[in-house]
């Protein structure tokens, strides 16, 4: 027989916490390190096997006011940095500017492989962001996929462990994150 996993969410119920406006040009966590005691996409050394899913969804507000490049990176591993897991591209932002419109990110992130040895399991992933684009202009959203590269990570216990989205736009703007969930699927 099949072994059988329930959904759950370890970070407990979504987190509506507006978790202020990101508004410099350098990579910074979505989401900050800690609420509260935790870490809102912690992975518990528990929780790590081979084939464990753990799926992150998101949203909140953007916006920006001249062109420039907007990149997210994913990565796992300590709480503030971590391994890449692949960087979106730098997509363009409109020209125009972006006022508080609203975005949605997804990224579901696998476990490939578990080690003792620290920094050593494996992990791969892959999502996308979309925001609205410019009013009225043909095929303009604000779409970016990201991931696709295997990371390593720390997941014996001794440092944080956990996804990690990092956002980077060029120019003045800002991103505001106003929920999160961090379920795990399996």
């Amino acid at each position: 027989m099949s072994r059988q996993y329930f959904a759950d969410m370890p970070n407990g119920d979504p987190n509506t916490v507006n978790f202020g406006a990101i508004t410099g040009t350098s990579e910074a966590s979505l989401w900050g390190a800690l609420v509260g005691s935790s870490w809102p996409t912690q992975i518990q050394p528990s929780e790590v096997r081979p084939g464990k899913v753990w799926k992150l969804s998101a949203g909140g507000i953007i916006t920006t006011s001249t062109t420039g490049a907007f990149t997210l990176t994913p990565r796992v591993g300590q709480v503030i940095g971590g391994i890449t897991l692949g960087a979106s591209i730098a997509q363009t932002v409109p020209g125009t500017a972006l006022t508080n419109q609203a975005w949605y990110l997804e990224f579901k992130l696998i476990c490939r492989t578990v080690s003792p040895v620290a920094t050593s399991s494996t992990f791969i992933g892959t999502g996308f962001f979309i925001a609205s684009g410019l009013g009225g202009a043909a095929g303009a959203p604000l779409a970016i996929s990201m991931g696709g590269t295997s990371a390593t990570a720390d997941t014996t216990g001794t440092t944080a462990c956990g996804l990690w989205m990092g956002y980077t736009l060029s120019v003045a703007g800002s991103c505001t994150p106003e929920w999160l969930t961090w379920q795990s699927e399996n």
